[in-house]
């Protein structure tokens, strides 16, 4: 279940070098449904000439106080502008979105894999499945750009590896992936990060199943304007609604 929502901005700060978090409020109904990999479009305020939104990661909901947490990394033009909003500000946001992860009952341990921003929506299956038993890998440029180490921990044992070494263990954190399935394997993998992320993920995880939540530039978010096509088992299929999240054994760019 989707809804178009006119919020006011709780609050937009920055938890690691051009990284934010975004926290709007949220309907019951909304969070009634939300399932984690699901994502937000999001309109970008006071900048009419943007006619298309950003589609942003759903980072955790807050049953509680019925909010949403948006974590997005600054980049282009229309996050830059986002970065600046401030509290109490307007903000159209279309949520939730897409397909999120099918963590079936069966799935007691579970290895979470992200790079760089894709980490921000694997927080969210914490609040959703919190009675599972996590690992989780987390790969950032350098130490200037992690964020949510401590959340994390919270509920799994962390990894992270920075490209630089300048925290952690120094390296990609595929490579630490690969270590540690030397001497154990989970029931699942739900991984987020860009395409060359993804490619490197499955040449070492072998068997385990790795549920990937795709990047992919969008148009409208919702399946009109076919912008975020992929093939996935030799069929097109489009990331705003099928997915973002498959079954990486099924997305042909990876193999």
């Amino acid at each position: 279940m989707k809804k178009q929502l006119n919020v006011e901005i709780l609050s937009n700060e920055e938890i690691a070098e051009n990284t934010y978090l975004l926290k709007i409020p949220c309907p019951e109904d909304v969070l009634k449904f939300f399932r984690p990999g699901q994502f937000a479009h999001i309109g970008i305020p006071g900048a009419g000439e943007l006619l298309l939104r950003r589609p942003l990661s759903i980072n955790s909901v807050d049953y509680e106080k019925k909010e949403a947490h948006i974590a997005y990394h600054a980049a282009g033009k229309g996050t830059t502008i986002l970065r600046d909003a401030k509290a109490g500000s307007t903000l159209d946001v279309l949520m939730p979105l897409g397909n999120g992860f099918a963590v079936k009952p069966a799935m007691r341990k579970i290895w979470l894999v992200g790079g760089g921003i894709g980490c921000a929506p694997l927080k969210s299956v914490f609040g959703k499945y919190a009675d599972r038993e996590y690992k989780a890998f987390l790969g950032f440029q350098c130490k200037s750009a992690v964020y949510q180490e401590s959340d994390f921990k919270k509920y799994a044992d962390v990894n992270i590896s920075t490209d630089d070494g300048s925290y952690g263990t120094h390296g990609f954190i595929t490579d630490v992936l690969r270590e540690a399935l030397e001497t154990a394997q989970p029931d699942v993998i739900l991984a987020c990060g860009p395409l060359p992320f993804f490619r490197a993920l499955v040449k070492v995880t072998r068997d385990v199943p790795v549920q990937v939540s795709m990047e992919q530039h969008m148009g409208c978010g919702t399946g009109g304007c076919a912008v975020c096509v992929c093939s996935v088992g030799g069929e097109n299929r489009r990331v705003c609604v099928e997915g973002p999240v498959f079954d990486s054994r099924e997305v042909d760019v990876l193999w």
